[in-house]
């Protein structure tokens, strides 16, 4: 109970006064410094969470965590660790415990000057966390305590996530209340923008009990201009909140410290300078549509200037031959002789035998051919059974007889019409002899030692040994006869 730890001494040595605020990660408590006698700001864990190694753990390494972070703008740490009791602090510079948010009760808003400048400290604080690889993740008016017109940013060092869990919903970014929460840097931009936006007009731009609420809210309308609340702002005010508090991640400002920066330019009446550098993010789309029209700009240029002026033309130049020749190119296919030959009337097959006819007629005492027209008319005369123009009455063509009847006359020592005139071997074809009583034409090879010795047959395997052969002596073999028939007798 804090009833019980109130006026206890922590690590022998501090001494607890009186409460300040109650969080979930400890009780944050007023004290002094019992050998200097020195008010301190201490920070315990419950002991009902202290029972678990585990959040003392994580309690120890935040505190680890924050001690590394030295800023006027920042509540600092001077000791941390766990006492012989169990009792896990961690021990801060001393503070009033005025918060922002009790500044901001009831719905009353900061005049303009007093606001940008806790605005520009807390950004100065947070940016010498972001240093540090250190988010807060929990950014609101009850994490900064103000002392007149000095502001110090509490509750560094711990897990993002776990942090974010019992935070005030209305001053987290989007992308901390999704079903995959994630923080950086750009998390604790959009939450002090938001705690800008409600010191200038009193309210938040998006409230809700809950995160799924606000998160609702934000993705359903844009937050209200500033003009709807007050007259009296700068009108380079709103570009830069307007980037600060972007829904997108990527729209917004991307670092602390260029946020700080603005906002030292509005308070201190640079507003030109401000103007010109607020929502650098948001205007990276345009500055890139920009780039992408300059860059084609200078394409289609190039291209009209190459294919117009230079007269070349940039998808493929081919280099002509020298040793090449002109070609006539190959008229389009337009189709207007297909067109042409459709349009003709239809004529009927005596018409046409007779235009063929007329075709051939030849002027009085000329042949055809000689012109090209007949391919047989080398010589002047076509050659036996070639058709030539017919009688007037039929007007079909009749084969060209020489004069004198078809007696054709070959000279026996030249070549003849019916024959090829190309040099070479005439093969002439010799009908097979299908008569089975008539004798072969063919003689059967001679059995010769040459024939045998070319092919020699594979010998048939013997059933039994061959008979031995006796050793040649140089002598004629003795022969015995016996019987009548003067056969030899087998040899034993």
């Amino acid at each position: 109970m804090i009833e019980d730890i109130v006026g206890k001494l922590v690590a022998d040595k501090y001494r607890i006064e009186r409460l300040i605020r109650e969080g979930s990660a400890g009780d944050l408590f007023a004290g002094k410094h019992e050998i200097s006698d020195k008010p301190v700001t201490i920070m315990v864990l419950p002991q009902a969470l202290a029972i678990d190694a585990r959040w003392s753990k994580k309690f120890i390494d935040a505190a680890r965590s924050a001690s590394s972070v030295s800023h006027p703008n920042i509540l600092n740490v001077t000791d941390f660790g766990t006492d012989a009791k169990g009792v896990s602090y961690a021990v801060f510079e001393p503070t009033t415990g005025k918060t922002l948010s009790g500044l901001l009760a009831d719905g009353a808003s900061i005049d303009e000057k007093r606001a940008l400048s806790f605005a520009h400290q807390i950004a100065t604080g947070v940016a010498a966390a972001h240093e540090k690889k250190i988010i807060h993740a929990a950014l609101a008016p009850a994490n900064v305590f103000v002392e007149e017109d000095t502001a110090k940013v509490y509750g560094f060092g711990g897990d993002p996530l776990d942090i974010a869990k019992d935070a005030d919903p209305r001053y987290l970014a989007p992308e901390q209340s999704n079903a995959y929460p994630v923080a950086d840097e750009r998390s604790d931009i959009y939450s002090l923008g938001i705690m800008l936006y409600e010191m200038l007009t009193g309210v938040v731009p998006y409230d809700g009990a809950t995160a799924a609420e606000v998160l609702t809210k934000q993705n359903a309308e844009p937050a209200p201009p500033l003009s709807t609340f007050r007259r009296d702002l700068h009108p380079d005010i709103e570009p830069i909140l307007l980037s600060a508090i972007a829904l997108d991640p990527e729209r917004r400002y991307q670092t602390m410290t260029a946020f700080a920066e603005d906002l030292e330019m509005l308070s201190t009446g640079k507003v030109k300078a401000a103007a010109a550098t607020a929502g650098s993010s948001k205007h990276n789309v345009w500055q890139t549509a920009f780039i992408a029209l300059a860059g084609i700009t200078l394409l289609a240029a190039a291209l009209i200037y190459f294919t117009s002026v230079r007269k070349t033309d940039p998808t493929a130049q081919l280099t002509a031959d020298a040793g090449s020749l002109p070609v006539q190119p190959i008229g389009p296919a337009t189709g207007a002789q297909e067109e042409s030959l459709a349009k003709l009337p239809e004529m009927t097959e005596a018409e046409i035998m007779a235009a063929s006819a007329g075709m051939m007629e030849q002027p009085p005492g000329t042949l055809p051919g000689g012109d090209g027209y007949n391919a047989w008319s080398g010589n002047g005369a076509p050659p036996i059974g070639a058709p030539v123009p017919g009688a007037p009455a039929t007007g079909m063509p009749q084969p060209y007889t020489p004069p004198g009847g078809q007696t054709v006359v070959i000279d026996p020592n030249g070549g003849s019409q019916f024959m090829p005139q190309d040099s070479g071997v005439i093969l002439v074809p010799v009908p097979v002899q299908t008569d089975t009583n008539t004798a072969p034409t063919t003689k059967p090879t001679p059995n010769t030692p040459a024939a045998n010795a070319a092919v020699k047959p594979t010998p048939k395997p013997m059933a039994t040994p061959p008979p031995k052969t006796p050793k040649s002596t140089g002598k004629p073999a003795d022969t015995k006869k016996s019987g009548t028939d003067g056969a030899p007798d087998d040899v034993q």
